[in-house]
């Protein structure tokens, strides 16, 4: 199954729970929020902005129509430069950050069905600020399961919030950690230290031997914040890839004919090329 096949199966999720609420205005209300997702991405740096707001179905379908399957298809190509084995064991855990919209999860689970990895078990934490991104995911893990068998649990958490994230600590177990394109969305908000205060506790935390893959807009501005957030004032994490700053596009295989039901609705494609950076660590 390609990515924008399970993100199909996403897709149809969202726009039947759309259409409870909007009715036949659905499908201009998806239109507004491609256009407000797409203004929000391009103002991330700017520490004066808001939170964008996922809670909306239609702005839920607006990101995983435009960016899922692109953004999941880097992660399995990040992964593939990996030169060490990524899943120590038949039993992974995994743990994506800020991971409601998808990409970390089916990129993950792409890569391991490409690679022919054979796990007893995958166990992943869906670790988001937005609660309603949990029905997006958990609900299609049968389909998820068909390639690899995966246990799909979704925590809620917001960085900006220690109070959400100082007692969980399941998620802190995992042998990998996913940072698909959320740096970038928590940067502004890290003017008083307390994101900071996540990474620091994040990467204290992890076990010895966990990777950290983060897939990200390709700018200075969220290399050099990432950056600092583990080579700064530690030893114990290390970078065994770096990428930056380049133009990548989703593999061939990656066609998006699965979804040209939506691309006839909206008079728009998925998003098929970025600009962006890559760095894959790992804690000793």
């Amino acid at each position: 199954m390609t990515l924008f096949e399970l993100v199909k199966l996403a897709l149809d999720e969202l726009y039947a729970e759309g259409s409870a609420i909007y009715g036949s205005a659905l499908d201009a209300e998806i239109k507004k929020r491609m256009a407000y997702l797409s203004m929000c991405y391009g103002s991330l740096n700017n520490m004066s902005r808001t939170p964008i707001d996922y809670k909306d179905p239609a702005t839920r379908f607006a990101y995983v129509y435009k960016y899922t399957a692109s953004h999941g298809d880097y992660v399995v190509q990040a992964l593939q430069s990996v030169p060490v084995a990524v899943f120590p064991s038949s039993n992974t855990r995994l743990s994506c950050i800020g991971g409601g919209p998808g990409s970390d999860i089916v990129g993950v689970i792409k890569f391991i069905a490409d690679s022919g990895i054979k796990l007893d078990r995958l166990t992943c934490y869906l670790v988001d600020g937005e609660q309603a991104w949990a029905d997006t995911w958990t609900e299609i893990g049968d389909a998820l399961s068909a390639s690899v068998p995966v246990n799909v649990n979704f925590q809620p958490l917001d960085v900006t919030q220690p109070s959400t994230w100082s007692s969980q600590k399941k998620f802190l177990s995992a042998d990998l950690f996913t940072l698909s394109y959320f740096v970038s969305e928590v940067m502004a908000f890290d003017q008083t230290g307390v994101v900071t205060q996540f990474w620091k506790m994040l990467f204290d935390e992890a076990k010895s031997g966990a990777k950290f893959v983060y897939v990200d807009n390709g700018h200075s501005d969220f290399n050099e914040y990432f950056d600092y957030q583990w080579s700064k004032a530690r030893s114990d994490v290390k970078c065994l890839y770096s990428f930056d700053n380049n133009r990548m596009l989703p593999r061939f295989s990656e066609q998006t004919d699965s979804v040209a039901i939506y691309k006839a609705k909206f008079g728009q494609s998925p998003k098929v090329q970025s600009y962006l950076s890559i760095r894959i660590l790992e804690k000793s």
